[in-house]
């Protein structure tokens, strides 16, 4: 069972906040009912997915612990979410994932999707995949490759067409391999990013390969409510940014797969994903296993 100290200690780790802070940030969230409250010591509440993706919001939507709570209801009922498609045929992947969020074509043949849910539930639904490996799949599905420096000084000097066609196209007509599934490793090949802007409330997730370049593949905005009021205008942007190995180490805390403490190594969740791109990765598993019991 995973108590609000659990999350503390989790999510201090991996993001090098002071305890202090996160309980802050805790505390004042518990106080406005958006985290659960029962006893204290062995009679703590067991935290929810739902505790733990609030938490996570206020540490990422404000920096004033105090406001924790405003900060969890004006990000968790952001509607309006959008998918956009970056690179074409990339949809297949990620449209099944989020099919239990509900997601449409906003145009026919459109490379736009909306997505029906608020971000509170989409959060909830990103934490839970990360650790179950749901998000892994749509990766595993994602191209990446690079081409060669000999083949691309090669296309260089005799000013090949190549040089001007996307990766997809280039993997499609075998000049270029990509990388396997089980090569993939995130924070290298590819990566999350969930960007809270703090300023207007609105969250941007991306979903980033390494294609050549760094490149989004996905990215999915949600927004304020139609008809809602936002702040006067201003040129300065304020953001936050989370990554999978944010949501990974307070998913297995909650989850409890493996001891809060733990988490500040980074090996728990470096394990994770071994375990979830190589599907066979015995000394991942253990790892995963010796940090809960230790």
């Amino acid at each position: 069972m995973a108590t609000l100290s659990d999350l503390v200690t989790a999510l201090a780790g991996v993001t090098g906040l002071p305890e202090a802070t996160v309980f802050a940030y805790g505390r004042f969230a518990r106080q406005a009912g958006l985290i659960s409250q029962k006893g204290r010591g062995r009679s703590a509440a067991s935290m929810s997915v739902a505790d733990a993706a609030n938490l996570l919001i206020a540490v990422g939507a404000t920096d004033v612990t105090r406001e924790a709570g405003t900060a969890i209801k004006n990000f968790r009922t952001l509607e309006r979410g959008r998918l956009y498609d970056f690179s074409p045929g990339l949809s297949p992947p990620i449209l099944p994932w989020l099919e239990p969020l509900g997601v449409k074509p906003l145009r026919p043949r459109d490379s736009a999707f909306k997505v029906r849910s608020n971000f509170g539930s989409f959060f909830e639904h990103l934490i839970i995949g990360t650790v179950t490996g749901s998000l892994s799949s749509v990766f595993r599905r994602i191209p990446v490759a690079e081409i060669p420096k000999e083949l691309w000084s090669k296309w260089k000097r005799s000013k090949s067409i190549h040089l001007d066609e996307s990766m997809e196209l280039l993997v499609e007509k075998g000049l270029v391999k990509p990388k396997a599934p089980s090569e993939l490793e995130f924070g290298e090949d590819i990566s999350l990013e969930v960007n809270f802007s703090r300023l207007v409330p609105a969250v941007d997730i991306e979903f980033r390969r390494m294609c050549d370049s760094p490149q989004t593949g996905f990215l999915i905005p949600f927004g304020p409510e139609r008809g809602a009021q936002s702040r006067a205008p201003h040129n300065m942007r304020l953001i936050a940014t989370v990554t999978q190995h944010t949501l990974a180490g307070v998913g297995l805390v909650q989850a409890d797969m493996v001891r809060a403490a733990a988490i500040r190594s980074y090996k728990p969740m470096d394990a994770l994903f071994a375990q979830q791109f190589r599907r066979t990765a015995p000394n991942s598993t253990r790892e995963t296993a010796d940090a809960k019991r230790g």
